[in-house]
């Protein structure tokens, strides 16, 4: 089963942005979530079209379960 972290912001001309961050660490707080969503908000480094993040709308883990097909070789 594999994870992703997605960080939802909203942006200045009203939309939302995404974030995801692959396999994230295991047992992740409210709080060091929105810590990190916080930091990220106010250094500014993202933007989306031109415009700027400016508040936090979602953060969540979403797992799914990837099962891969074998094929058998033919004679």
């Amino acid at each position: 089963m594999t994870q992703v972290l997605e960080l939802k912001f909203d942006t200045s001309n009203g939309k939302t942005l995404t974030l995801t961050v692959n396999e994230p660490k295991e047992n992740l707080t409210p709080a060091e979530v929105e810590g990190v969503m916080q930091t990220i908000i106010t250094s500014d480094i993202f933007q989306s079209t031109g415009s700027s993040l400016i508040g936090i709308n979602q953060a969540r883990i979403v797992e799914r379960t990837v099962s891969e097909i074998e094929f058998v070789e033919s004679i």
